[in-house]
């Protein structure tokens, strides 16, 4: 009776945390817009599918802590996945910021002005990093502030080697310094980091490896122990205590794997 209540409550629970969720994401704008998914920011939009898909599984399987599992995994892999994604193409960028800078450096040279050369180097660059100057020069062309424009495009790069490059333009237009000299020093700075993060990169590349077998080995340990003794390990899914302990393993493997994951980065 107790699981029953403790069920219905969090299903209600759960309903009005996603309209809620819905009606403040909407509120929040500045703008009267139409109710749309695609108008939810990405964390909101993580949150209303995690709620629904605990939702989905408590009403199917009907065990909330299951629900509660489902959650928490979908979370985690959408953060990992994200996390991943993002850092793969800031290493892009990064290796792409020194091709940029000499581009940019011999077209200022030539005689060309600035917002031209950020032109001529949205032309000849490739992807990733021919989407960061194609913005600039949209955004310049439609007659946006340089240094607005400049600004907006650092604070959402994920290269931190792209956003000094970008803030060293602000300041060399806005001192009138030389951009020849400042370009060679980025591009030598930009090299020797690429080269300290490929090293580092080997360096850690156990440890993250080590992170992952040991976030799968539990599972594993689990899934081998249930086709051995299926009367001994069912109870960790028929069983309330079963499946709080469950929640808990999951918890833990998945907290040791964020922290192992944290703990093989290294920022400078």
């Amino acid at each position: 009776m107790l699981i029953l209540i403790c069920f219905i409550i969090s299903v209600f629970a759960a309903v009005f945390l996603l309209v809620f969720s819905l009606i403040k994401g909407i509120s929040a704008k500045k703008e009267k817009r139409k109710i749309s998914f695609k108008n939810i920011s990405a964390n909101r939009k993580r949150v209303i599918v995690a709620l629904i898909i605990f939702l989905l599984s408590a009403v199917i399987i009907q065990n909330i802590i299951f629900a509660l599992i489902f959650c928490g995994l979908y979370l985690y892999f959408g953060w990992y996945f994200k996390d991943k994604k993002a850092k793969e193409l800031a290493a892009l960028i990064d290796k792409q910021v020194i091709e940029a800078l000499t581009i940019i450096k011999s077209a200022v040279q030539s005689g060309q002005s600035l917002v031209k050369a950020i032109n001529t180097a949205s032309s000849e660059l490739k992807e990733p990093i021919k989407s960061e100057f194609s913005g600039i020069s949209e955004r310049l062309a439609l007659g946006a502030s340089f240094d607005k424009v400049l600004s907006d495009i650092s604070e959402k790069s994920p290269s931190k080697e792209f956003r000094l490059m970008i803030n060293t333009i602000r300041i060399s237009k806005d001192s009138g310094a030389s951009l020849g000299g400042m370009f060679d020093r980025i591009t030598d700075a930009a090299v020797q980091r690429v080269a300290i993060q490929s090293k580092v990169n080997a360096l850690t590349a156990q440890g993250r490896m080590s992170g992952n077998i040991v976030s799968v080995i539990p599972f594993v340990v689990v899934l081998m122990m249930y086709v051995i003794e299926p009367d001994m390990m069912s109870s960790l899914f028929t069983t309330v205590a079963g499946n709080i302990l469950l929640l808990i393993v999951v918890i833990m493997v998945l907290t040791g794997s964020f922290v192992i994951r944290k703990l093989t980065e290294i920022d400078f």
